[in-house]
């Protein structure tokens, strides 16, 4: 696909926007540049046609005559304004491209004939057109003038030395033509009337004037219908421009990118990337406040530290904790949608008034440099959002599956606790034996174990009790840490979990919303560059 192509592309998706997103003239222009473009490539490039325009006198018809080789423009006192476009076609065919520029057929020349021998064989497939003038008092004229003047593929501007400054041909034609720069030429005539420096000062003066009306690339032309100055520099030009066939796309590309950038700045400069919402972190932050995602984590945090001590703690501090509040609000055992239900009351009219408000700063600070219609575009998806926004939050998080966490190290270590809690009772009902048995009864103490040391008595009778104490004392110690890891790994995961949710309901009400219409009007823009 070549550059008028995608322009052309470009446009129609701009025209296609709704909501008023071009104004009135610039959609207008945009549809008949396009117009103009589908015609003109539509004809092909075997011909190209160039238009002599300019004001009464300056001797267009005349130069027109020098071009051609033939008397075909009426000039002088014979008919002092051009009143219909005449063309002269070298070689075959071009009829198709004078219907649709309008050219009447009794206006039409063929200009080679036998006689020439090879003499026009280079000017073959040209067009040149005599425009009616531009300045005739007839409304008639003037708007065939300025009809072609769009339409053809180069336009070569005859000026004379008395009107080439005119405030009209530069303020109305050649300033307004500057996207058109390189498809325009313009021929000073008549210079015949001008000595060496006369000619030198006019051109160097004609020269600021297209440099002052953004015609830098314009060529500039001397010549004189008369003597036959410039002629053949213009013959030779018009050559290179029929053997290139160039100049018609040249044209027409330059028509789309003039118009092309009119629509651009009317789009106004896109994001440079859609996708990165700025205070996206705001919006998410106060979903998950209102939706109590803190409140949610922590309860989930405290439920897991119970049950957990409540397997894993020494066995009477076990039981008595069972007997403290429950983070639910009740026995533990039930549904564990209880505890989603318990942590998470339904949104407040003031939560839902903070989630609006932090969702329509998003969305202004995201739309903040469109343009008006795409403002009020995303002012309706804000509306839809806030219809359903918090309805869908609530929903999202109610779906979120909270786990019933019980590791297997719950088990293991319930099991040590036990076993250390056995030698510990153990050990003090041997240790209690022995002392009373020493101390009361040393004859059966003594008769039951003759030959033992009472200290070593004491110490083997102690020593399952000194066991439990100490082996509890480790098992509690590595299961505190244990079940304060498994807390947080708890709540950090129900943390992420009611993100997600609370992340998904912000994309798909806002987020999503918002960077569809940012990716749309960057597309847009970025298909008329």
């Amino acid at each position: 696909m070549n550059r008028s192509d995608e322009l052309s592309k470009g446009i129609r998706t701009a025209l296609d926007l709704e909501g008023g997103a071009l104004s009135a003239s610039t959609a207008q222009a945009a549809a008949e540049v396009l117009r103009r473009a589908d015609g003109r490539r539509g004809l092909g490039s075997e011909h190209t046609v160039v238009a002599f325009a300019g004001s009464t006198g300056s001797g267009k018809s005349s130069l027109f005559n020098a071009v051609s080789g033939l008397e075909i423009a009426e000039v002088a006192v014979r008919r002092p304004t051009t009143s219909e476009p005449i063309a002269c076609v070298w070689g075959e065919g071009g009829d198709d491209l004078l219907d649709w520029l309008e050219v009447p057929e009794s206006r039409r020349t063929w200009r080679e004939s036998a006689l020439d021998g090879d003499d026009e064989e280079p000017l073959r497939g040209l067009i040149l057109i005599d425009l009616p003038d531009h300045d005739s008092t007839a409304y008639a004229h003037r708007e065939v003038s300025d009809r072609l003047i769009e339409m053809v593929d180069v336009v070569f501007w005859v000026v004379d030395p008395q009107k080439y400054a005119d405030f009209t041909l530069h303020n109305r034609y050649l300033a307004k033509m500057s996207a058109a720069a390189e498809s325009t030429v313009v021929v000073l005539n008549q210079v015949d009337r001008l000595d060496a420096e006369q000619k030198k000062t006019t051109m160097g003066h004609l020269r600021s004037l297209l440099e002052a009306d953004g015609m830098e690339k314009a060529g500039v032309a001397a010549a004189s219908a008369v003597t036959r100055e410039g002629v053949p520099e213009i013959r030779r030009e018009l050559v290179k421009m029929i053997k290139s066939r160039e100049a018609g796309q040249l044209r027409i590309e330059q028509e789309l990118a003039d118009i092309a950038g009119r629509i651009r700045a009317e789009l106004g400069r896109p994001v440079d990337d859609p996708e990165k919402i700025p205070q996206s972190d705001m919006l998410i932050g106060a979903m998950n406040e209102a939706i109590g995602t803190s409140a949610i984590a922590q309860t989930v945090h405290d439920d897991y530290i119970r049950r957990a001590y409540a397997k894993t703690a020494y066995p009477p501090l076990a039981k008595a904790s069972r007997g403290k509040a429950d983070p639910l609000g009740a026995r533990h055992g039930g549904d564990r949608e209880v505890l989603l239900r318990a942590a998470q009351p339904e949104l407040t009219q003031p939560q839902t008034a903070r989630i609006n408000l932090a969702a329509h700063e998003v969305i202004s600070g995201a739309t903040r440099r469109l343009p008006t219609a795409w403002k009020r575009a995303a002012a309706a998806a804000e509306d839809q959002s806030a219809a359903r926004i918090s309805a869908d939050l609530e929903s999202a998080v109610s779906e979120v599956e909270i786990a019933h966490r019980q590791p297997g190290w719950w088990g293991v270590a319930g099991f040590f606790q036990w076993l250390f809690f056995i030698l510990t009772i153990f050990g003090v009902i041997t240790t209690a034996a022995v002392a009373v048995l020493a101390f009361f009864f040393p004859e059966i103490l003594s008769s039951t174990v003759p030959n033992m040391d009472l200290k070593v008595l004491g110490l083997v009778a102690a020593a399952p009790l000194v066991i439990g104490i100490v082996g509890s004392l480790i098992t509690s110690i590595l299961s505190a840490g244990a079940r304060r890891k498994g807390a947080d790994e708890a709540r950090a995961q129900v943390e992420s979990d009611i993100d997600r949710a609370v992340q998904s309901a912000a994309k798909d009400n806002v987020f999503e919303p918002v960077t569809r219409l940012l990716r749309k009007h960057k597309e847009t823009y970025d298909g008329l560059s």
